[in-house]
């Protein structure tokens, strides 16, 4: 499936990308592709591009755009403009015909977590936005994967992806940095990723330097304006 609309414009690419697959992969369905917008329904999410944020109101009431969203190529002005708050991210997607060399530091090896190591997963992961439970991260490490660095028999980081099958959850204990394990471990996920035909993507909140400077050097494309997520309601 292809989105038509505005979004079809090769600027939007990254943020096409996301919703493209989506709905390939994770069943979400198209609720409007036209000229001004493109939103898709994952879940119990929307996700959306607008080409001008003040056609939200309008789509919103149409389409019953309310509760959680998620904003791609969004303007940094865009939470006082809809009504939310939220912390603007970059989104990136890998488009390599071919995927990067893992590099796997000497002495280390990866393997996926069982979910029995969710609570371990969960004490070490710095996840901003919240919400995520033992449970929960167990369900995603069921289905969809976080593998674990291991050095000397130890649990020295990990990287999984997010329920939208995005990259995320990368971490690197103490002890273990300054050794290039956290671009080894999105090398090895983007070879994960794109072993089922996928775009490899990833959300990352701009106050982290690092991990927007890691994007970059690993030849992830950024998407045009910010992503945000965010819960927005029905304002009478």
């Amino acid at each position: 499936m292809k989105l038509k609309g505005f979004v079809a414009d090769k600027k939007y690419a990254v943020a096409r990308a996301v919703l493209e697959d989506n709905v390939a992969f994770e069943g979400a369905t198209v609720v409007v592709d036209d000229e001004k917008a493109a939103v898709i329904k994952c879940g119990d999410m929307h996700k959306a591009v607008f080409a001008d944020i003040s056609d939200f109101s309008d789509y919103a009431d149409r389409y019953g755009l309310y509760g959680k969203l998620c904003f791609l190529g969004a303007p940094s002005d865009a939470p006082e403009r809809v009504g939310f708050d939220a912390e603007p991210c970059t989104t990136y997607a890998y488009f390599g015909e071919l995927p990067p060399a893992a590099d796997i530091p000497s002495g280390v090896t990866v393997k996926r977590l069982a979910a029995t190591l969710a609570d371990v997963v969960l004490e070490h992961y710095h996840n901003p936005g919240g919400g995520y439970t033992v449970p929960r991260i167990a369900e995603i490490m069921r289905s969809k994967g976080v593998f674990g660095a291991i050095k000397d028999g130890r649990l020295v980081g990990f990287i999984g992806r997010h329920g939208d099958g995005s990259m995320g959850m990368l971490e690197v204990f103490d002890g273990a940095r300054r050794m290039g394990l956290g671009g080894a471990l999105e090398r090895f996920m983007i070879n994960y990723v794109m072993t089922f035909g996928r775009i490899p993507y990833c959300d990352v909140f701009e106050d982290n330097p690092a991990s927007l400077a890691l994007q970059e050097k690993l030849g992830l494309t950024a998407g045009v304006g910010h992503t945000f997520w965010c819960e927005v309601e029905h304002r009478i």
